[in-house]
């Protein structure tokens, strides 16, 4: 594996030639157990349609399970271009933070968004909290009308893992929403959308009740459901409450800063040095980013981002020394709107 990035471009984001090697957001990893041996790898593909991964061994026939959450990705009509299939083993012994950590080990910037086979609820906290520590999301997918599984991820706050109830675990509602979440392009002008009101091709409508409804958002949880005879996903949120598309902002901006400072010390030539005019380089790397980010649809422009960097002059002789440079920048979310509160005053 690679130096850790932090060892040259240290970002965090906070909520409230040489050409760099650009992540993709919009890869899934579905992580199955084998019931045929293919091979000993622990992640396989990336396949781009369902023929390649039926030729690869994965039918209707030999692995079910497989076919079918490929066939519920490849539907989407707006969905990802590509997926890849991960392995848990006999001898991971149903442990799934073996098996992620497996899976890992074999590339971990190969896929963003994770589904997995088991409903389990305790396989689903394995992998939520796996999810957590990591530049990644996880979709995941249950019948449990106790919401037990949402409620317990709800309760721990995290940001990074998404449940979506279902009626039926055999119906890969997981997969459509991961891929029509994931193919939307998140380095495009105006490419940025939100997770609700995604209507799904291949999988029926969740028929529940307006109250268990409400028990669903208030677990923070998702629904496929179906009103004034539209089918559409809500509301589009992670586990703690956040919406979806926020995280995926938060790492978009992360990694393509760390991918465009890199490209510049890179690409240097020489070095960047440590005056005003390198300053002003290293802020127009970030700036860069940030001003895709308004494009996007990431950040308002109503409030332009700003980056804010000091003078070589009251930089301390010790950042000097380590060669380190501090930077701040801000910047405001676009959101968006997914509910309207409307009053109509009649008069005769």
């Amino acid at each position: 594996m690679p130096a850790a990035i932090i060892e040259f471009v240290d970002v965090t984001v906070n909520v409230g030639g040489v050409t760099a090697d650009k992540f993709a957001f919009g890869i899934p990893i579905g992580v199955f157990t084998f019931t045929s041996t293919i091979s000993s790898d622990r992640q396989h593909g990336p396949f781009f349609s369902l023929a390649e991964v039926v030729a690869f061994g994965f039918s209707s026939g030999a692995e079910p399970a497989i076919y079918a959450w490929a066939s519920a990705v490849f539907s989407q009509g707006d969905g990802v271009d590509s997926l890849l299939i991960g392995q848990q083993t006999a001898g991971d012994a149903g442990n799934y933070t073996t098996t992620m950590d497996a899976i890992e080990a074999e590339g971990s910037d190969t896929w963003y968004i994770t589904n997995i086979e088991s409903r389990a609820d305790a396989d689903i906290a394995d992998v939520a909290a796996w999810t957590e520590s990591r530049d990644k999301i996880a979709i995941f997918q249950s019948d449990d009308a106790g919401l037990v599984a949402a409620l317990a991820l709800q309760a721990l706050g995290y940001n990074r893992s998404a449940l979506i109830y279902h009626d039926d675990d055999a119906e890969y509602l997981d997969g459509a929403w991961t891929s029509s979440g994931g193919g939307l392009n998140l380095d495009t002008p105006g490419g940025v959308g939100i997770w609700a009101y995604r209507s799904l091709s291949g999988v029926p409508f969740d028929d529940v009740t307006g109250t268990f409804a409400n028990s669903i958002y208030g677990a923070d949880a998702n629904l496929y459901g179906r009103n004034k005879g539209l089918s559409f996903t809500s509301k589009g949120t992670m586990a703690s409450g956040r919406f979806i598309d926020t995280t995926t902002t938060v790492d978009w901006v992360k990694l393509r800063t760390e991918e465009a400072v890199l490209e510049t010390f890179v690409n240097a030539g020489t070095k960047v040095p440590y005056t005003n005019a390198g300053i002003s380089i290293i802020v127009g790397s970030v700036q860069g980013v940030l001003d895709q980010g308004v494009s996007f649809g990431h950040f308002s422009g109503d409030a332009p981002p700003t980056v804010s960097a000091p003078d070589v002059s009251e930089v301390s002789t010790a950042d000097k020394t380590n060669r380190v440079l501090s930077l701040t920048a801000q910047a405001t979310l676009a959101g968006a709107i997914q509910k309207l509160e409307l009053t109509i005053n009649l008069a005769f």
